[in-house]
């Protein structure tokens, strides 16, 4: 089963990278300088991702108390997880005021670094070295093309929106078939895992505003919009049933909001 996983992994992303280098030469929108309300506007976004990512990292177990949320090795383990994507979306957020094309580079190579940096975090749970490093390799390499202009800058977010998606809708397929995770995983564990991969469905859909053309304010809107209804959705229908308090996610969803709407004002 590992091996027809490995398997499958490895030739989807031999397809995707064949496809990428075939279209990468498709011109992305021009560049948009970067207004100084724009560049505020980043920046406060920027640092909530940021802020708030750190705190997750460095203090998993009181990011969870926060939440009302039990403690254990596993859910340790992926609010971790969720701390080191919200930074890396923190980074490709301020890599947006330079285009398009720079963002997808940079998220590339952002994913590739922050994979790395978790190899430790994961090795907790057992998870195989094996579909970890190979993943660094492959975004370093396709990361440094598109910031060279040879990937068109789509494919990046194409990789966060179907990556992040499978994470988020998925959690516990992603911990059996893609992370080949052999030690017992909790509820709050996946749960976390699948706030992980929100954490990359926002970040893709930032990408994609930028691809699309839209305006860096529009981009962020959408961006934190989506953010919202992850926590919204979560502190609905997951919490509860966790053993959590609702009013975190709620905190959550609403700052999101607030971020939103300030982007459209």
């Amino acid at each position: 089963r590992a091996q027809m996983s490995s398997a499958a992994c490895t030739l989807l992303a031999t397809l995707a990278t064949t496809a990428a280098m075939q279209t990468g030469q498709r011109p992305s929108p021009p560049l948009r300088a970067a207004s100084p309300r724009a560049s505020m506007l980043t920046n406060v976004g920027a640092g909530i991702f940021a802020v708030s990512g750190a705190l997750a990292w460095v203090a998993p177990g009181q990011s969870l108390a926060n939440y009302g949320l039990a403690t254990d090795a596993s859910a340790l383990v992926t609010m971790r997880a969720v701390g080191c994507w919200r930074i890396c979306g923190a980074a490709v957020l301020l890599a947006g005021t330079r285009g398009p094309s720079h963002a997808a580079g940079v998220s590339l190579v952002a994913a590739a670094l922050t994979t790395l940096v978790s190899v430790a975090n994961w090795d907790v749970l057992s998870r195989p070295l094996g579909n970890q490093i190979p993943g660094v390799v492959l975004l370093s390499i396709v990361g440094k093309l598109t910031l060279g202009g040879r990937v068109g800058p789509r494919w990046a977010a194409g990789v966060y929106l179907l990556l992040g998606g499978l994470i988020w809708a998925a959690p516990t397929s992603t911990i059996q078939d893609v992370y080949e995770i052999q030690k017992p995983v909790s509820d709050v564990g996946r749960s976390m895992l699948s706030l992980s991969g929100g954490a990359l469905v926002s970040t893709g859909v930032f990408l994609a505003g930028l691809v699309r053309g839209l305006a860096l304010p529009q981009c962020l809107a959408l961006t934190f919009a989506t953010d919202a209804a992850l926590a919204l959705k979560w502190a609905l229908l997951e919490v509860s049933s966790l053993g959590g308090a609702k009013v975190g996610g709620f905190l959550w969803a609403i700052s999101s909001l607030a971020v939103a709407a300030l982007s459209l004002a």
